[in-house]
């Protein structure tokens, strides 16, 4: 048997991570796509009126009960969210981390944005504020799996999401993503029935954006590593 014949064979080699696939440019590209989209369904949950999707739950009340702009209130709870990053991964969370404070301004600039542009999304059809609803929340998992594919950089919700997959690594992102999505959701009731007496931005459109944001995230999340081979 000659040298060659018993050759292991060579190991296989593993796929490309699916953010190695694109050139930085297109990356840059996704990750502005994917929060445009996210700020698309914000403003049209918060026209429609049965609840605002689940990462500007707290955003939306702070701004029924303040002067303050949806787009204000979301900047200054990414702040929050950045803090609690710093909280969750102490000596870990990097300089670089804090650009995050750059795109919560993006961001809320493209709620308020974005509001001006969706109010066709009002209605007094409850059946068609559903479907609304559902197309908004799509599009929520849709703009969130667009924005962390290119593993690039992350607004504050999604940075949060993974600060806390950092610590609990069992823990896949879109799992994590429905953990964090109903605490925000408890929350921002909790807010608005202490300072209005009643829920106001929490509805069943938030409750159906809690159950099913993470879980599309997943769904695509799977269609791209199957899609790609990974």
């Amino acid at each position: 048997m000659s040298p060659t014949d018993s050759a292991a064979p060579e190991p296989q080699k593993k796929p490309l991570d699916p953010a190695q696939r694109f050139n930085l440019p297109t990356r840059w590209a996704m990750f502005f796509i994917g929060i445009y989209i996210m700020s698309f369904a914000i403003a049209m949950t918060v026209h429609v009126g049965l609840g605002t999707t689940t990462i500007s739950a707290i955003p939306a009340v702070w701004s029924f009960i303040s002067p303050l702009s949806v787009g204000t209130t979301t900047i200054l709870f990414n702040v929050i969210l950045i803090i609690g990053q710093m909280i969750v991964l102490r000596k870990d969370f990097k300089m670089n981390m804090f650009i995050q404070l750059l795109w919560a301004f993006v961001f809320g600039f493209l709620c308020d944005l974005n509001l001006l542009v969706t109010g066709w999304a009002e209605t007094d059809n409850y059946i068609l504020a559903w479907v609304w609803v559902i197309s908004a929340t799509l599009l929520m998992s849709i703009g969130v799996f667009i924005q962390v594919l290119p593993n690039i950089t992350y607004i504050a919700g999604e940075g949060f999401v993974y600060a806390l997959v950092r610590k609990f690594p069992s823990m896949q992102f879109g799992s994590m993503k429905q953990i964090v999505d109903w605490t925000l959701v408890i929350i921002a009731g909790i807010i608005s029935l202490i300072a209005m007496g009643e829920l106001v931005g929490v509805r069943e459109g938030t409750i159906f954006a809690a159950f099913f944001i993470g879980f599309f995230v997943k769904q695509w999340r799977k269609l791209c590593l199957r899609s790609i081979g990974y």
